[in-house]
């Protein structure tokens, strides 16, 4: 039961909110100490600094985050200017060095909460571990679905905690702050500092009803149950959830989770005071290995490097559509998930030469030197299997089953050069347009059917990561 609200108390909360809006809508927002001096560092080297390097800093500190956005989305703009999600355009708009100028001149959460209130400052460290870790989970499972706009996904998880950070900072402002209802708080805070509107609809639960939302406060959930460890009640039913969602198993979607756990308490996280919620897994009951005792006589080896999965290779192919990386180095990265994360033997790009209406190998790995893979070249005035193939983003798989039907169909002197065995093939598309074809097989052995699987996730995604790119060149970028 809850107890009845006195008469009058919904229009003082209102008149509070209003006034701790406004508290904070015209005030610059304190950011971390060890944000400011790392900032610092790029004052006067603009010139030679990454904007990679500088986004990722940022997006360490939500309130910085919070700070950037709100800068630049409360510029004067026109009815066709867009909202500003991602911290690479505020520092496209701003320009490097007028960012860095504008947000080193910021206060610190230190010097407004420290030293005498430390225990306001421990709190406040924890609830940006959370979102920092509710941010990760947020992009792992935005990984899995294809999302194209990740950046959205990531930047609300890092700021749906903000009223409550806030709150914790105004015990060391000058002077009195004004009460707030935070539970009611959130969203009237992001409309009245302009920010995406895609923020709302992400945060609102009430309209959790499409699967990118749904996720997305899943993420946010588990971030806060796995501060107090694995087995708190409401984890496995978000497990649960997530799984369903993504169409995969709930011990893949618990792997997932322990991943980022893991990579969050050794990469991730340099205060100390905050315990990150990793500490809780030894708990789990399992065959964990067993530390290796090095001796003297012992022949040491060199380690063979761990080969990398196909999710480790997806997220560093959205990463380099995202960070402006070149045609050739999402190409290489698509090979690369295709010979070290899938397994395939050989593979070919064959591009499209519009001037011939041919395909010509572009890129090749895994045939030897006399391989007639090497010379792969395929006339497209003809009709057949490839021509097809061309029309559209598609996959085919020929292998025994169907051989019989598509034999007839492949381009001429295509099964002299490739030999008998099973093969896969899909075209790649770059804003709609056909640019050429992927190969792969495994040298005359089986083909998987996990195996295509991958195949086509991994052509996807580069397809998805040079249409990026080159609308990151229309703009110039």
């Amino acid at each position: 039961m809850t107890a009845a609200t006195p008469p009058g108390s919904t229009g003082r909360n209102k008149t509070n909110n209003e006034a701790w809006l406004d508290f904070w809508a015209a005030r610059p927002l304190p950011i971390l100490q060890s944000t400011k001096a790392a900032l610092t560092g790029y004052v006067g080297k603009s010139e030679a600094a990454r904007t990679d390097d500088v986004v990722d800093l940022v997006l360490r500190d939500p309130l910085l985050t919070a700070h950037a956005l709100r800068h630049i989305n409360q510029r004067r703009r026109s009815s066709m200017t867009a909202d500003v999600v991602s911290l690479e355009n505020v520092i496209l708009l701003m320009g490097l060095e007028s960012f860095v100028k504008k947000f080193t001149a910021l206060p610190t959460v230190e010097s407004v909460l420290l030293p005498a209130h430390q225990a306001r400052y421990f709190s406040l460290l924890r609830h940006i571990a959370t979102a920092r870790l509710a941010a990760k989970l947020a992009r792992e499972f935005g990984v899995l679905r294809y999302d194209a706009r990740l950046d959205e996904i990531y930047v609300t998880a890092l700021l749906a905690d903000l009223p409550v950070m806030l709150r914790h900072i105004d015990v060391g402002m000058n002077e009195p702050v004004p009460p707030v209802e935070l539970a009611s708080v959130m969203l009237p805070l992001f409309a009245r500092w302009r920010l995406p509107e895609v923020f709302n609809a992400l945060l609102d639960d009430t309209v959790a009803s499409n699967q990118r939302s749904m996720l997305h406060q899943t993420a946010l959930r588990l971030a806060e149950h796995l501060q107090l460890g694995w087995w708190q009640a409401g984890i496995a039913d978000e497990v649960h959830r997530a799984g369903h969602a993504l169409g995969i198993e709930q011990y893949t979607v618990w792997e997932i989770i322990c991943r980022t756990l893991l990579h969050f308490a050794r990469n991730d996280w340099p205060y100390p005071q905050i315990f990150p919620p990793a500490r809780w897994l030894p708990m789990i009951a399992g065959d964990w290995p067993k530390p290796q005792v090095k001796t003297e006589k012992a022949e040491t080896k060199p380690a063979e490097a761990s080969r990398p999965t196909v999710q480790d290779i997806l997220r560093e192919l959205q990463h380099a559509g995202q960070s402006g990386a070149s045609f050739n180095q999402i190409m290489g990265l698509t090979i690369r998930a295709h010979s070290d994360g899938i397994g395939l033997k050989r593979i070919v790009f064959g591009l499209l030469l519009a001037g011939q209406n041919a395909l010509k190998t572009r890129y090749i790995v895994g045939a030897a030197e006399n391989d007639p893979l090497r010379t792969f070249h395929i006339d497209l005035s003809a009709p057949h299997i490839f021509t097809k193939l061309m029309l559209k983003p598609q996959s085919i798989w020929i292998n025994a089953t169907n051989r019989g039907q598509f034999e007839s169909l492949l381009p001429r002197g295509l099964r002299q050069a490739i030999g008998q065995g099973e093969f896969l093939a899909m075209s790649l598309f770059v804003e709609n347009k056909p640019v050429g074809i992927f190969y792969a097989d495994n040298r005359g052995e089986p083909v998987t059917e996990s195996q295509y699987n991958a195949f086509k996730q991994v052509c996807l995604m580069a397809g998805q990561s040079l249409t990026r790119q080159a609308k990151r060149l229309e703009l110039g970028s």
